[in-house]
């Protein structure tokens, strides 16, 4: 017991130290859509005495419950277990988000069988209407999480992910652990090649 509590004050110590992986590595998000915006990388641990997770219930716009597992490496989707989870944090009136979410539609369609996306609406909450409409003019065929619901969500992506607010924001999470982040204006072919590589 002694053993295991040493060795998670060890990992919590070396991820708060280092606070990201090198540059070099292969995991590192280089933004080319926006002039003099740096690489962006966070830490990707894989150790088998990763912290619990503590687990919320959170209601979707469609009307479904999901259950979602956070700790600090990452979150866990059980309703969709084995799959690659797409989390797409966007803006009901952020212009680059609505530009994003056909992309968005496409790969959870190509990919459907290994892909899962979770939408989280940041801005105001939006009006039933507004919601409908979002869901029909983009066949947003996924969960839904609007501001009011994710407010805990959100509070976790600023802890863990220095999140400022910026949109969108994407997570691409495997088996817990967040494997990839991309910030504001990423392209369909950069998010597709980390979908690929996690297949």
């Amino acid at each position: 017991m002694q053993k295991k509590l040493l060795l998670l004050v060890f990992l919590a110590t070396a991820i708060f130290s280092t606070g990201c992986i090198p540059r070099t590595s292969p995991h590192t998000i280089q933004r080319n859509t926006l002039p003099n915006t740096q690489p962006i990388t966070y830490p990707q641990v894989r150790n088998s005495s990763l912290p619990t997770f503590s687990y919320q219930k959170v209601q979707t716009v469609q009307g479904p419950v999901l259950t979602i597992g956070s700790n600090r490496t990452g979150f866990l989707f059980p309703d969709f277990k084995g799959k690659i989870i797409l989390l797409e944090v966007f803006g009901q009136h952020c212009h680059f988000c609505i530009e994003s979410l056909p992309s968005i539609t496409y790969l959870h369609s190509k990919y459907r069988q290994n892909l899962q996306v979770v939408a989280l609406q940041v801005q105001e909450q939006m009006s039933r209407s507004k919601a409908n409409s979002l869901i029909q003019q983009f066949n947003m065929n996924y969960p839904i999480i609007d501001r009011a619901n994710g407010s805990e969500l959100m509070s976790i992506l600023k802890s863990n992910y220095e999140w400022t607010g910026s949109l969108p924001f994407t997570l691409l999470i495997k088996n817990g652990v967040t494997q990839q982040v991309f910030t504001e204006q990423t392209d369909q072919e950069e998010i597709e090649r980390a979908i690929q590589s996690l297949l």
